[in-house]
């Protein structure tokens, strides 16, 4: 074999592992009844972007939610991430939602050993979220009492700084793959008001390990320890004031496994709550990746498996509409 034949094999190979492993279509874009704008809003010093999709005819008084991405994700990707399913149910159930751009591509969580531009430069991502819910109040009406949050990933992990620094400010969180930093971790103070959570985490993550410990990007790029999703969970139980015991099961209307055969669940949803008690509810990924499970995005297979059986943006906004009718009793009409 000649040198420019081997290079040529070697390439081949390159490509084909390159497309096996990173490569992940792109759905189609649902059809809307408005479009999905791009726009910026000046917090400080800085000018930052963010895309929203506000129905038409939108009623005074919904919900606004916020889904963050992850580390090296933008508003624009994550939408893709999430098969743009926050875009159909938003249009289905009238609510606004919004996708901020992280500081170049991520989020000042609130970890110390956080290495994003974002953490060094202590950016208020913080008064970013404060914002823009001011901003949908005045334009929109929405209700600043009915603002949710979501994060995938880092955005998970700025979800939780978020519960623990304005928990007064958000109605409920849900995060997709990210575990409470470690005691030691915290760059502010932990979670320590009620506040309705939901966990999704798949027990293979390759980034965030199901069982705590070091985050990593791959073995390289350490981004400190965190609790496993177990401990996650019952510390945010802790916080609500739940003693009573979760219930384990597989969600409602999800076949037994990826296929529909009968191995044994591929997603098992554990509920910790009590009456009067804000709840927590934790959804485990068997096999999943460091993924959002969804049915109409499969994420690079580089970054695990993509489960499709659980539909979690359908899953948070059940959730959050959970919260919200919880809630309605003690709300003035």
């Amino acid at each position: 074999m000649t040198a420019l034949a081997a290079i040529g094999v070697v390439a081949l190979v390159c490509a084909a592992a390159y497309g096996y492993l990173l490569h992940s279509p792109k759905p189609a874009e649902p059809r809307l009844s408005a479009p999905v704008t791009v726009d910026t809003i000046t917090v400080g010093d800085r000018t930052r972007a963010y895309q929203a999709f506000v129905p038409a005819d939108l009623p005074p008084g919904s919900p606004l939610l916020f889904v963050l991405h992850g580390s090296q994700q933008d508003g624009r990707t994550i939408r893709t991430a999430t098969g743009y399913g926050f875009d159909k149910l938003a249009e289905r159930h009238k609510f606004a939602v919004v996708y901020p751009d992280g500081y170049k591509r991520g989020w000042n969580d609130g970890r110390t050993s956080a290495v994003t531009p974002a953490r060094k430069e202590d950016v208020d991502d913080e008064g970013l979220i404060a914002a823009l819910v001011e901003r949908f109040r005045r334009r929109h009406g929405i209700d600043p009492a009915r603002v949710f949050v979501t994060g995938f990933s880092n955005g998970g992990q700025m979800a939780f700084r978020l519960a623990a620094r304005t928990p007064d400010r958000i109605a409920a969180i849900a995060v997709i793959g990210a575990g409470l930093p470690t005691p030691d971790q915290w760059a502010v103070t932990e979670p320590k008001r009620p506040l309705p959570v939901l966990l999704i985490s798949g027990t293979r993550d390759p980034i965030m390990p199901y069982d705590g410990g070091e985050a990593s990007i791959f073995g390289f790029q350490k981004r400190g320890t965190v609790l496993s999703a177990e401990i996650t969970a019952r510390a945010f139980a802790e916080v609500n004031g739940i003693t009573r015991p979760p219930i384990s099961r597989p969600p409602a209307g999800l076949p037994l496994d990826g296929s529909g055969g009968a191995e044994g669940p591929s997603v098992i949803e554990t509920r910790y709550s009590q009456p009067g008690k804000a709840p927590v509810v934790a959804f485990t990924v068997s096999g999943g990746g460091h993924t959002i499970p969804n049915p109409d995005y499969r994420f690079p297979r580089l970054m695990g498996r993509t489960d499709r059986t659980l539909d979690a943006p359908a899953a948070i906004w059940d959730f959050f509409s959970e919260a919200m009718e919880a809630d309605a009793p003690r709300r003035p009409r």
